[in-house]
């Protein structure tokens, strides 16, 4: 900046000087040059005291005493019981920033047990009366997930938007990229699983919804590349069946049975684990294996549907010996 001005001097002292053997454009000219020049200094100067005001409002977050709320409905609330909560929380009496910490109890608690206008009429009214930053913050994170629990996803990225502006949250930028991924923005929703990345490279969730957003976008190297981070990552059950699910979709049965194993290995065995890698491993063209883990599995799959679809399939595309081995143990 300082190199800046002292150029800006430089060339105003030449202009200066040369005026009068300047014609009237050159003068217009270089008066528009200064002008401009100027004017970048100003917003510059402009975007630092933003920003100092902002850290300032940072800083006095850090600064202020930690509250807290504790009641027989925030024990609720720890419990999960949430129509217990929402029920005792709206009894309960406060006054001054503790109940704010009341109300914002009530209103995660109404999201929770379904009660919707009681959780956006509560959210709303702190977001209008709070003097603290981060009750006001947290009023608008839960007015988004109240949003995007009705489907009103625009809503809920506005609000959500709100949030992230009065202090950067992890969980608000991972929220930002799901609803702009369910509005199909895959663009938009890249750019914040890539900052939630940045913020949590050990995040297989946001990892996995990248390589989704990538794979729409065209970008199929990226998307694999994304999918493979996130399979060492993930450790959600249905985090790793929706993967198990698009690599089986897009033909790549190994990785699909890699999920299946994964889960096998943070969990246990199941039915569900079963038919994924027997069906993978049919597909893969090796019976022996594929009907050894059909044969694992308990007898009440054979009334699933989806077991019943697989076995059908296979029962008219496998070789015959293989597919009468196949009916033997489904008892077709």
């Amino acid at each position: 900046m300082s190199n800046f001005i002292h150029n800006w001097e430089k060339v105003y002292h030449t202009i200066n000087k040369n005026w009068f053997h300047y014609s009237k454009k050159e003068k217009e000219e270089q008066m528009n040059f200064l002008e401009e020049s100027a004017q970048s200094v100003l917003d510059s100067w402009g975007e630092m005291e933003e920003k100092l005001i902002a850290l300032k409002q940072k800083g006095e977050i850090e600064e202020a005493k930690p509250l807290s709320y504790t009641s027989i409905g925030t024990s609720y609330y720890t419990l999960e019981m949430f129509e217990k909560a929402f029920q005792t929380l709206k009894k309960e009496e406060e006054i001054g920033e503790e109940n704010d910490l009341r109300l914002l109890y009530l209103g995660f608690a109404a999201v929770y047990s379904g009660e919707s206008n009681q959780a956006i009429e509560t959210f709303l009214y702190l977001i209008q009366t709070t003097t603290s930053i981060m009750t006001r913050h947290f009023a608008y994170v839960g007015l988004g997930c109240q949003y995007a629990q009705l489907d009103q996803i625009d809503h809920s990225i506005e609000t959500f938007q709100q949030a992230n502006k009065l202090t950067s949250n992890i969980d608000v930028v991972y929220n930002l990229g799901v609803c702009h991924y369910v509005n199909k923005e895959y663009k938009e929703a890249s750019i914040y699983f890539k900052e939630a990345i940045d913020s949590m490279p050990d995040d297989g969730e946001a990892y996995f919804f990248l390589g989704c957003c990538q794979w729409e976008m065209g970008c199929q190297k990226e998307a694999w590349d994304c999918f493979l981070s996130a399979l060492g990552l993930l450790y959600s059950d249905e985090a790793l069946h929706a993967f198990a699910k698009i690599s089986e979709w897009h033909g790549h049965h190994r990785l699909a049975i890699h999920c299946y194993d994964r889960i096998e290995a943070l969990k246990s065995r199941s039915n569900q684990t079963l038919h994924g890698l027997a069906w993978n491993y049919a597909l893969l063209d090796e019976y022996d294996i594929a009907l050894r883990l059909f044969a694992e599995m308990e007898a009440p799959c054979a009334f699933n549907h989806e077991v019943n679809t697989s076995v059908e399939w296979l029962m008219n595309h496998w070789p015959h010996g293989k597919s009468v081995q196949l009916s033997i143990l489904f008892n077709r």
